[in-house]
Protein backbone atom coordinates (compact mmCIF):
# COMPACT_ATOMS: atom_id res chain seq x y z
CA UNK A 1 0.00 0.00 0.00
CA UNK A 2 1.14 3.91 -0.12
CA UNK A 3 1.70 5.73 2.77
CA UNK A 4 3.35 8.71 3.82
CA UNK A 5 6.56 8.25 6.08
CA UNK A 6 8.48 10.33 8.23
CA UNK A 7 11.48 9.67 9.59
CA UNK A 8 13.27 12.45 10.37
CA UNK A 9 11.65 15.90 11.10
CA UNK A 10 11.25 17.82 7.75
CA UNK A 11 11.43 21.97 6.59
CA UNK A 12 7.99 22.04 5.43
CA UNK A 13 5.35 19.45 4.23
CA UNK A 14 6.88 20.10 0.71
CA UNK A 15 9.25 17.49 1.72
CA UNK A 16 6.60 14.35 2.63
CA UNK A 17 7.25 11.95 0.14
CA UNK A 18 4.73 8.92 -0.52
CA UNK A 19 6.28 5.33 -0.04
CA UNK A 20 5.06 1.61 -1.09
CA UNK A 21 4.65 0.00 2.41
CA UNK A 22 3.46 -3.46 3.87
CA UNK A 23 -0.11 -3.64 4.68
CA UNK A 24 -0.60 -3.29 8.82
CA UNK A 25 -0.87 -6.31 10.50
CA UNK A 26 -4.01 -7.36 11.71
CA UNK A 27 -5.57 -5.60 14.07
CA UNK A 28 -5.06 -5.90 18.03
CA UNK A 29 -7.88 -6.66 20.38
CA UNK A 30 -9.89 -3.34 20.75
CA UNK A 31 -8.79 -1.91 17.00
CA UNK A 32 -10.04 -1.08 13.74
CA UNK A 33 -8.65 -1.97 10.08
CA UNK A 34 -9.49 0.84 8.37
CA UNK A 35 -9.61 1.84 4.00
CA UNK A 36 -8.73 5.56 4.73
CA UNK A 37 -10.89 7.12 1.69
CA UNK A 38 -9.82 10.73 2.46
CA UNK A 39 -7.64 12.65 5.25
CA UNK A 40 -8.35 15.98 6.84
CA UNK A 41 -5.43 18.47 7.10
CA UNK A 42 -4.87 20.29 10.07
CA UNK A 43 -2.02 23.28 10.96
CA UNK A 44 -0.76 20.85 13.65
CA UNK A 45 -0.13 17.92 11.17
CA UNK A 46 2.00 20.47 9.56
CA UNK A 47 4.05 20.79 13.14
CA UNK A 48 3.83 17.33 13.65
CA UNK A 49 6.47 16.75 10.42
CA UNK A 50 8.36 19.61 11.35
CA UNK A 51 9.21 18.77 15.30
CA UNK A 52 7.38 21.65 16.60
CA UNK A 53 4.44 20.31 17.67
CA UNK A 54 4.27 19.26 21.70
CA UNK A 55 3.90 15.64 20.75
CA UNK A 56 6.93 14.08 19.11
CA UNK A 57 6.47 10.35 18.03
CA UNK A 58 9.27 8.54 17.29
CA UNK A 59 11.10 7.60 13.69
CA UNK A 60 9.60 6.30 12.02
CA UNK A 61 5.95 7.43 11.68
CA UNK A 62 2.97 8.08 9.66
CA UNK A 63 1.65 11.72 10.11
CA UNK A 64 -2.47 12.91 9.69
CA UNK A 65 -4.64 13.51 12.29
CA UNK A 66 -8.49 12.56 10.86
CA UNK A 67 -9.55 10.46 8.60
CA UNK A 68 -12.83 9.21 6.92
CA UNK A 69 -13.27 5.46 5.54
CA UNK A 70 -14.45 2.09 5.81
CA UNK A 71 -13.87 -0.70 7.80
CA UNK A 72 -12.50 -3.72 6.63
CA UNK A 73 -11.93 -5.88 9.99
CA UNK A 74 -12.83 -5.38 13.67
CA UNK A 75 -12.30 -6.83 16.85
CA UNK A 76 -15.28 -4.96 18.74
CA UNK A 77 -18.55 -5.28 18.57
CA UNK A 78 -20.14 -1.96 17.55
CA UNK A 79 -18.43 -1.91 14.53
CA UNK A 80 -18.27 -4.61 11.45
CA UNK A 81 -16.57 -4.52 8.09
CA UNK A 82 -18.28 -2.38 5.43
CA UNK A 83 -18.78 0.13 8.15
CA UNK A 84 -18.52 4.12 6.77
CA UNK A 85 -16.61 5.95 9.81
CA UNK A 86 -14.87 8.60 10.80
CA UNK A 87 -12.22 8.78 13.76
CA UNK A 88 -8.56 10.40 14.62
CA UNK A 89 -5.19 8.33 14.10
CA UNK A 90 -2.46 7.60 11.75
CA UNK A 91 -4.50 8.83 8.18
CA UNK A 92 -1.93 9.65 5.99
CA UNK A 93 -1.93 5.59 4.54
CA UNK A 94 -4.33 3.85 2.43
CA UNK A 95 -5.25 1.30 5.52
CA UNK A 96 -4.58 2.25 9.04
CA UNK A 97 -4.76 0.24 11.91
CA UNK A 98 -6.60 2.59 15.23
CA UNK A 99 -8.41 1.87 18.52
CA UNK A 100 -12.28 1.83 18.00
CA UNK A 101 -12.35 4.47 20.80
CA UNK A 102 -11.38 7.05 18.45
CA UNK A 103 -14.10 6.32 15.68
CA UNK A 104 -17.47 7.16 15.21
CA UNK A 105 -19.92 6.27 12.82
CA UNK A 106 -20.22 8.98 9.76
CA UNK A 107 -23.78 10.52 9.00
CA UNK A 108 -25.69 9.06 6.54
CA UNK A 109 -25.99 12.53 4.46
CA UNK A 110 -21.73 12.49 4.51
CA UNK A 111 -19.55 12.68 1.95
CA UNK A 112 -15.70 10.86 3.32
CA UNK A 113 -14.05 14.14 2.38
CA UNK A 114 -16.56 16.16 4.34
CA UNK A 115 -16.10 13.73 7.40
CA UNK A 116 -13.03 13.50 7.00
CA UNK A 117 -12.52 17.15 9.10
CA UNK A 118 -15.11 16.63 11.37
CA UNK A 119 -13.85 14.65 14.32
CA UNK A 120 -11.10 16.94 15.70
CA UNK A 121 -11.94 20.89 14.38
CA UNK A 122 -15.60 20.19 15.35
CA UNK A 123 -15.36 19.32 19.06
CA UNK A 124 -12.73 21.92 19.55
CA UNK A 125 -14.88 25.03 18.76
CA UNK A 126 -17.85 22.98 19.91
CA UNK A 127 -15.72 22.45 23.62
CA UNK A 128 -14.68 25.85 23.54
CA UNK A 129 -17.75 27.74 22.52
CA UNK A 130 -20.93 25.62 23.86
CA UNK A 131 -19.31 24.08 27.20
CA UNK A 132 -16.58 26.63 28.08
CA UNK A 133 -18.11 29.96 26.78
CA UNK A 134 -21.70 29.44 27.12
CA UNK A 135 -22.30 31.37 24.16
CA UNK A 136 -26.04 32.32 23.80
CA UNK A 137 -28.22 33.59 20.62
CA UNK A 138 -28.29 36.98 20.11
CA UNK A 139 -24.79 37.59 21.23
CA UNK A 140 -21.39 38.89 19.93
CA UNK A 141 -18.64 35.62 19.14
CA UNK A 142 -15.26 37.04 17.71
CA UNK A 143 -13.77 34.16 16.03
CA UNK A 144 -10.03 34.96 15.46
CA UNK A 145 -7.95 33.21 12.76
CA UNK A 146 -11.85 32.26 11.06
CA UNK A 147 -10.51 30.60 7.78
CA UNK A 148 -8.50 28.00 9.40
CA UNK A 149 -10.53 24.67 10.03
CA UNK A 150 -10.72 25.36 13.69
CA UNK A 151 -11.82 29.05 12.89
CA UNK A 152 -14.64 27.49 10.02
CA UNK A 153 -15.89 25.43 12.40
CA UNK A 154 -16.57 28.18 15.37
CA UNK A 155 -17.71 30.37 13.15
CA UNK A 156 -20.60 27.58 11.53
CA UNK A 157 -21.36 25.99 15.08
CA UNK A 158 -21.85 30.18 16.56
CA UNK A 159 -23.98 30.61 13.75
CA UNK A 160 -25.96 27.66 14.28
CA UNK A 161 -26.53 28.71 18.12
CA UNK A 162 -27.88 32.26 17.16
CA UNK A 163 -24.89 34.15 17.37
CA UNK A 164 -23.53 37.15 15.79
CA UNK A 165 -20.41 36.34 14.03
CA UNK A 166 -17.57 39.09 13.80
CA UNK A 167 -14.82 36.65 11.94
CA UNK A 168 -11.00 38.03 11.84
CA UNK A 169 -8.16 36.72 9.01
CA UNK A 170 -5.44 38.22 7.57
CA UNK A 171 -6.13 38.76 4.04
CA UNK A 172 -9.06 39.44 1.67
CA UNK A 173 -9.40 36.22 0.66
CA UNK A 174 -8.91 34.68 3.79
CA UNK A 175 -12.17 37.13 4.85
CA UNK A 176 -14.30 36.38 2.11
CA UNK A 177 -13.64 32.44 2.90
CA UNK A 178 -15.19 33.27 6.46
CA UNK A 179 -17.84 35.28 5.21
CA UNK A 180 -18.82 32.58 3.07
CA UNK A 181 -19.15 30.37 5.80
CA UNK A 182 -21.61 32.41 7.87
CA UNK A 183 -19.78 35.45 9.59
CA UNK A 184 -21.83 38.00 9.78
CA UNK A 185 -18.93 40.98 9.90
CA UNK A 186 -15.56 40.17 8.29
CA UNK A 187 -11.92 42.04 9.74
CA UNK A 188 -8.42 42.06 8.80
CA UNK A 189 -6.23 41.86 11.95
CA UNK A 190 -3.55 43.46 10.60
CA UNK A 191 -5.59 46.76 10.68
CA UNK A 192 -4.38 48.52 13.37
CA UNK A 193 -7.70 50.06 14.51
CA UNK A 194 -9.59 46.69 14.64
CA UNK A 195 -10.52 46.69 18.32
CA UNK A 196 -11.86 49.99 17.30
CA UNK A 197 -14.05 47.93 14.17
CA UNK A 198 -15.21 45.72 17.01
CA UNK A 199 -16.30 48.13 18.80
CA UNK A 200 -18.20 50.02 16.09
CA UNK A 201 -19.82 46.81 15.03
CA UNK A 202 -20.97 46.22 18.45
CA UNK A 203 -22.15 49.44 19.27
CA UNK A 204 -19.61 50.02 21.96
CA UNK A 205 -20.24 46.81 23.81
CA UNK A 206 -17.67 44.76 22.53
CA UNK A 207 -17.35 41.48 21.79
CA UNK A 208 -19.15 38.59 24.38
CA UNK A 209 -17.41 35.89 23.74
CA UNK A 210 -13.46 35.98 21.96
CA UNK A 211 -11.96 32.84 20.39
CA UNK A 212 -9.03 32.79 19.38
CA UNK A 213 -7.58 29.23 17.90
CA UNK A 214 -3.98 30.39 17.43
CA UNK A 215 -3.29 32.38 20.22
CA UNK A 216 -0.99 34.68 18.17
CA UNK A 217 -3.30 37.71 17.98
CA UNK A 218 -3.15 41.07 20.50
CA UNK A 219 -5.94 41.55 22.95
CA UNK A 220 -6.43 44.67 24.32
Amino acid sequence: MKAIIVDKWLKGPEELVVKNVDLPPEPKKGELQIQVKATGLNFFDILMVQGKYQIKPPFPFVPGGEFAGIVLKSTVPQFKAGDRVFGSGNSFAEVVNVSASNVLPMPKNFSFEEAAGLYITYPTSYSALVLRANLKAGEYCLVHAAAGGVGIAAVQIAKALGAKVIATAGTSEKLEIAKKFGADYAINYRDKDWPEQVKKITNGHGADVVYDPVGLVETR
